[in-house]
């Protein structure tokens, strides 16, 4: 695969988990996660797959996922670092209050044994106050 294609592909895929994430399609958000999946989020804490499907669906709702200045770089043929600024309006569940996050991203995209390519690793520095609600 040329490094243009896969660049490409890359981004498809985060397209797809930021599209999964707000539609609520967890069963295809999951296929895209790695199940060696280490998410940190902007406030410190830190979640395997199982753990972050759970705190979506069961605290925190993402309401818009958007992402910008992506910039991808290549090492080798089987992995990928991914960086660029993401912006979360989310909800805790059971509430109307909505807050907004904005951070900082940085994720490690790997082509794991069976040929696909998932996200392995998340980490979110925030870009200002996180919102107090997210854990």
């Amino acid at each position: 695969m040329s490094d243009v294609y896969l660049t490409q592909y890359l981004l498809d895929l985060e397209e797809q988990r930021c599209r999964a994430i707000v539609e609520e399609r967890y069963d295809h958000l999951s296929g895209i996660l790695s199940d060696r999946l280490i998410h940190t989020h902007t406030r410190g804490n830190q979640d395997g797959k199982e753990a972050y499907l759970a705190y979506l669906q069961g605290v925190l709702q993402i309401l818009e996922l958007r992402r910008k200045d992506l910039r991808i770089i290549l090492i080798g043929d089987s992995a990928a670092v991914m960086h660029g600024h993401q912006v979360n309006r989310v909800r805790r569940r059971g509430t109307q209050d909505e807050g907004s996050v904005e951070s900082m991203a940085t994720q490690t995209w790997a082509k794991e044994a069976d040929g696909q390519w998932r996200l392995v690793a998340f980490h979110a520095c925030s870009l200002g106050s996180p919102v107090p609600h997210a854990r």
